[in-house]
């Protein structure tokens, strides 16, 4: 079966085209921020016209990673949202958790809420911790609340009552009221979207769903008409920001799941990638045009937390945010890509980022309007990307214009223009790598002992002098680098990630209980994952829980043993895992009861694979040469430029080089050599 894969990104959409020989196509355009779906529609277009041979249409599988969901977010251009929740805590978004971010900033901030305390409305009704209604639901209350949302042309509405976590029943009577009385509403409960503990959390991953479902349903509708008007009858699957695909039914009406698909696409290929090349972890390094993101990737598979943050208020500060309670791969993201946007700060430094000059007007060489130097224009200028084969040459960027605007810059800085554009390209390197060191620190991990795998459009151009700063020997650049998250989306499996917050002390477990809380998990997980064509006998179950020692505020994620082992070898494997765990966490172990506080399910189907045997070609495979600047040479030395296509395989070159693929380029330094191996990675070692 044919599949066809999109990534929406900030300045272009990316294309991977798995055609019914299994031949790979890759293809990219450039996003349409006003409009996501024109770009993803143009894309589409232009490869089912060039490869309409090599397809059956009408079984033609579409997956898609979209920025709707995130551009919503932190652009507050998300729909108009109602917020209901238990009389008496109106006020729970602005309240928030209580913490604090900074605790000796007096004047701290953090984001307005999404929902004005306007359309913020209490509910007459109250369930205890333990399940007792203290104060029976009144439907009259609702109706008043539907009443002015519908007078306020409220569009979406965010439900979060008191323990609905586990005592959902008058939730699911309030969405119905307030569907009852305006049919064309969209409503998200808590008890859906998050039925996890922690008041704030839940609401506020609730309310960011309700805020963006409009949008994402009209997003996905808008797809798959025009899909539908190609021939194309299957349903699009979507990834979710834990590496997982879904229905397009589950993305729209579950939207907050999907606020890191792309990224989360980009770490699965990454992962599929390293495996390929002979390694089980790796530093995944993806740099487009407007961030970058890292992630470790130890044995094989991604680390997947159960927490998010979201548009913070001082960025990169955990805390000054919008708390998420979604599973979500782990990974840190730096406002620095080939759009970033280069300037001199208050005190007469040099700075990059966080603005981005995104897809328009794009930077200065796009000749679209942007006057300002970003990271692209140093690259271009330094030698390290190709004016006439960027974007295999389909796309004409002017080095010229890149140097107009970078003159500017240099000549308020003093510098010239060659010192400018280092200083760009550099400060961005250091920036990645501390980044990178932290994340890795962070995880207990040397990152010189980790292969690094580098793709997105800027990725193989600055990997180079990123593993050099953090004393990485081995730089793995797939074929296709510059759309491996849509390659990424070819690979994911089919998978839903579920949870239920049920606290259960270990000293009084219940069997039963833990097996009806195990076995609604998985027939909610089936239904999910069989909806998107996969067979019910091949899905996958794998469960995990939230534990910790009772009295502590937070949890850590432990594997749940099988639960048909007896009783006391099961919970002897349980607490032998949360030990461990915490040792390795904390260093010590506390003598104290131990409880399970969320229960986990990951149903999924079956992997893909994409990955085919590099083919040498006969063709020469050096393309000519052009000036590049190094700084291990202090100057620009005539340095030849390869395709990476053409190259034969285990052919080892020393560099220092460019080598060009149609979809990005990567920098090879005088310290470094490089080969392609077997399967079409560009493997660079690091003298």
């Amino acid at each position: 079966m044919a599949k066809l894969a999109f990534d929406t990104g900030g300045t272009f959409t990316d294309f991977a085209l798995l055609d019914d020989r299994g031949e790979l196509h890759l293809h990219k355009v450039l996003s349409t921020p006003k409009n996501p779906a024109e770009a993803v529609v143009q894309g589409v277009s232009e490869l089912l016209e060039t490869f309409s041979g090599s397809i059956a249409i009408e079984n033609l599988q579409i997956l898609g990673a979209t920025t709707v969901v995130t551009n919503a977010v932190l652009e507050r251009k998300g729909a108009e949202t109602g917020f209901v929740t238990t009389n008496g805590f109106q006020d729970m978004l602005r309240i928030r958790n209580e913490g604090r971010y900074d605790l000796y900033d007096l004047n701290i901030k953090y984001p307005d809420p999404l929902v004005t305390r306007a359309n913020s409305f209490g509910a007459e009704e109250r369930i205890a911790a333990d399940g007792e209604v203290m104060t029976e639901l009144s439907e009259d209350s609702v109706r008043e609340i539907a009443g002015r949302l519908r007078e306020k042309g409220v569009r979406s509405v965010a439900v979060c009552l008191l323990h609905a976590y586990k005592y959902p029943q008058h939730e699911k009577r309030v969405a119905a009221l307030l569907r009852e009385e305006n049919p064309d509403i969209f409503v998200s409960i808590s008890s859906e979207v998050c039925p996890e503990m922690r008041e704030f959390d839940r609401a506020s991953t609730t309310v960011v769903n309700a805020y963006t479902r409009p949008q994402m349903a009209g997003h996905v509708a808008h797809l798959e008409r025009e899909f539908a008007g190609k021939g194309i009858d299957r349903q699009v699957l979507w990834m979710t920001s834990s590496g997982g695909l879904v229905p397009s039914r589950r993305a729209a009406e579950l939207p907050v799941r999907l606020i890191e698909s792309g990224p989360a696409a980009g770490a699965v290929a990454a992962a599929e990638f390293g495996r390929v090349a002979g390694e089980t972890s790796v530093l995944s390094f993806d740099m487009g045009g407007t961030t970058a993101k890292l992630c470790l990737i130890p044995n094989g598979e991604p680390n997947v937390g159960t927490d998010l943050e979201v548009a913070h208020y001082q960025r990169f500060r955990k805390g000054s945010g919008f708390p998420l309670k979604i599973q979500s791969i782990q990974m840190i993201e730096i406002g620095a890509g080939g759009g970033s946007i280069a300037a001199k700060n208050p005190l007469g430094l040099l700075d990059v980022g966080p603005h981005s000059a995104g897809a328009m007007p794009g930077p200065a060489a796009y000749q679209r309007g942007g006057s300002q130097p970003t990271v692209t224009d140093a690259d271009i200028l330094l030698g390290y990307m190709g004016t006439e084969s960027f974007v295999g040459g389909s796309f004409k960027v002017s080095k010229d214009a890149a140097c107009g605007a970078m003159e500017k810059l240099a000549s308020s800085l003093e510098v010239s223009v060659e010192r400018c554009a280092w200083g760009i390209h550099d400060l961005v390197n250091e920036s990645m790598s501390k980044a990178a060191a932290m994340h890795a620190t962070d995880l207990g991990v040397d990152p010189r002992s980790l292969p690094m795998v580098a793709f997105g459009g800027a990725g193989p151009v600055h990997a180079y002098g990123i593993a050099r700063k953090l004393g990485i020997k081995r730089i793995i650049c797939p074929t296709g680098a510059g759309v491996s998250s849509a390659i990424g989306l070819l690979i994911a499996p089919v998978a839903v990630d579920l949870s239920m917050s049920h606290p259960m002390p270990v000293n009084a477990w219940d069997i039963g209980e833990m097996n009806r809380i195990l076995d609604e998990l998985a027939v909610q997980g089936a239904e999910v994952v069989s909806a998107a064509g996969v067979a019910k006998e091949t899905i996958a179950n794998r469960f995990t829980v939230d534990m910790r020692h009772v009295g502590q505020g937070h949890e850590i994620t432990v594997v749940l043993p099988d639960r048909n082992l007896p009783k006391e070898e099961f919970l002897k494997q349980l607490t032998d895992n949360f030990f461990k765990l915490y040792r390795e966490l904390f260093g010590r172990t506390v003598a104290a009861a131990v409880e399970v506080i969320t229960w986990r399910l990951r149903a999924s189907g079956e992997k893909d694979q994409v990955t085919r045997p590099h083919e040498t070609q006969a063709e020469e495979a050096r393309k000519g040469s052009r000036q590049v600047y190094f700084q291990e040479r202090g100057a620009y030395a005539d340095t030849s430029v390869y395709d990476h296509y053409k190259l034969p395989v285990n052919h080892e070159i020393r560099g220092p080089a460019i080598v060009e693929q149609r979809e990005s380029t990567a920098v090879v330094g005088p310290s470094g050599s490089f080969h392609v191996d077997a399967s079409g990675n560009l493997v660079i070692n690091i003298l």
